[in-house]
């Protein structure tokens, strides 16, 4: 064959390149195609627009390579590879659209040899959104259900809490008035509903009032409620107040100490008394009910400084149960940590493993917020990383850089500041993302790379991750 027909070949497979390249843009459907050792050779433009992934970002890249970059969460052209047929499944591309892919092998003529795969994709985000929303809809009244449950369960595993529980239950069953006092955070609103589900009262009200959450002067009303025409423009037939509410059952009364000086000395009242009188009435109202109070101030420094009545305190603090913070109680966490990771991905549909050295880390700190900042933590990890497992680096940066070494022989402890280390750490990343680099240039793959640094390839995706290096 001469030059000149040689030259007449090739310009008749650029024009027929040319001409498949037009039809394949003019799809409707998004098109991805994938040679036999998986590479990707082309793209079209309805792709790049559905996924907002640029053809030039993945020509040339191993499809198995871009399922670890986080291009897909799974490749449908992979498993036709394998399976040599035509592959359906649901996709996630970039971490946020949804599409459903069909893979299909186109094969030679002998039918054994798979010479290329085609992926068509269709954009489902919105019908997937709706599908979402209708099974969130359905677990919600799960949910529900089950937190109702779970003000039942109050986890842990230390013998504080265990000491602490046992005397709930035991004076649960009588009508006694009890104080829970704790650091904010520590579940004393939790241990109230226990309290409650366990006394003979528990199909009846469980009324809960935030004190600091009412302002001074609509105390009164709210409380003890008030009659018709109490004043102008008050509510026709009257308003039961919360102590009305919760008759026969139990009243909450959290951060007692916020309750102001004249409605302190008028509970004191009703509660000597077991009735109320609604505002504009002169009719006492007799109740039956059982009085928790939760603070987490040092009520006996209000007394001292005369913001809190002796009276009122003597009243309340028939029982005394006092909540221990997490930092005194450490052998509790990794049980909250297993508790709410469960309670979160069953809630959101998601499947998260946390790895024991981010548990490590977790028990080392200090957790001023108590187990309303675990709880916060978990669902925050849960909901941000984007893959199954959830390391150290994904935890905020206050409890990665907060965290502590102990030593096994001494009971001294030993903080590692940042400063103290960052010249060999990053010496250490440096040479790190060197050595990436340099194998990364010499490889015509990520999993070749990894074969010459002796790595586990997603091993090598990590690193690759967390210095920052693109591919």
């Amino acid at each position: 064959m001469g030059i000149n027909e040689l030259l007449e070949k090739v310009q008749q497979l650029e024009a027929t390149n040319k001409q498949m390249r037009t039809i394949i843009d003019f799809s409707s459907d998004g098109l991805y195609v994938v040679d036999e050792d998986g590479i990707t050779i082309e793209v079209n433009k309805a792709y790049e627009e559905m996924t907002g992934i640029n053809r030039n970002e993945v020509i040339g890249k191993d499809i198995r390579d871009l399922v670890l970059l986080e291009y897909f969460d799974e490749s449908a052209a992979y498993m036709a590879l394998q399976s040599k047929k035509t592959t359906t499944i649901m996709q996630k591309i970039n971490k946020c659209k949804f599409f459903v892919a069909t893979a299909t092998p186109v094969l030679d003529n002998s039918r054994k040899k798979v010479k290329m795969i085609v992926t068509s994709v269709r954009d489902i985000t919105y019908l997937n959104h709706l599908q979402s929303q209708t099974r969130k809809m359905e677990l919600d009244k799960e949910i529900d259900a089950k937190q109702g449950m779970n003000h039942l369960q109050i986890i842990f595993k230390s013998q504080q809490m265990k000491n602490l529980i046992e005397k709930a239950k035991k004076i649960a069953a009588f009508p006694t008035s009890v104080l829970i006092t704790g650091d904010s955070g520590t579940g004393k609103e939790v241990l109230a509903n226990y309290i409650h589900q366990y006394s003979p009262q528990k199909e009846a009200p469980f009324i809960k009032v935030n004190c600091a959450a009412i302002p001074s002067e609509l105390f009164e009303s709210e409380l003890f409620g008030f009659a018709d025409g109490a004043f102008t423009g008050a509510k026709k037939g009257g308003k039961a107040g919360f102590f009305e509410k919760a008759n026969m059952g139990t009243i909450l009364l959290d951060e007692i100490g916020e309750l102001p000086l004249l409605m302190q000395a008028k509970l004191l009242r009703v509660l000597q008394d077991q009735a109320i009188t609604r505002i504009g009435d002169t009719r006492p109202i007799p109740l039956n009910f059982r009085l928790i109070c939760s603070t987490n101030k040092d009520l006996r420094e209000l007394i001292n400084k005369k913001q809190f009545r002796e009276d009122l305190w003597y009243r309340i603090n028939v029982i005394h149960l006092d909540i221990p913070p997490l930092l005194k109680r450490k052998s509790d966490i990794s049980p909250l940590i297993d508790f709410y990771l469960k309670l979160l991905c069953e809630q959101f549909g998601l499947i998260k493993k946390i790895m024991p050295e981010t548990i490590k880390l977790m028990e080392w700190y200090q957790w001023p917020g108590n187990v309303r900042e675990l709880k916060n933590i978990i669902e925050y990890l849960v909901v941000s990383t984007s893959v199954p497992s959830i390391f150290p680096r994904d935890l905020p940066e206050h409890i990665r850089d907060n965290w502590k070494l102990e030593s096994d022989n001494e009971n001294e402890e030993y903080h590692l500041s940042s400063t103290a280390h960052f010249n060999l750490k990053k010496a250490m990343n440096q040479f790190e993302t060197q050595i990436i680099i340099e194998a990364l240039k010499s490889s015509p793959s990520i999993r070749k790379a990894a074969i010459k640094l002796e790595i586990d390839h997603a091993n090598l995706i990590r690193r690759m991750k967390r210095l920052g290096i693109q591919y």
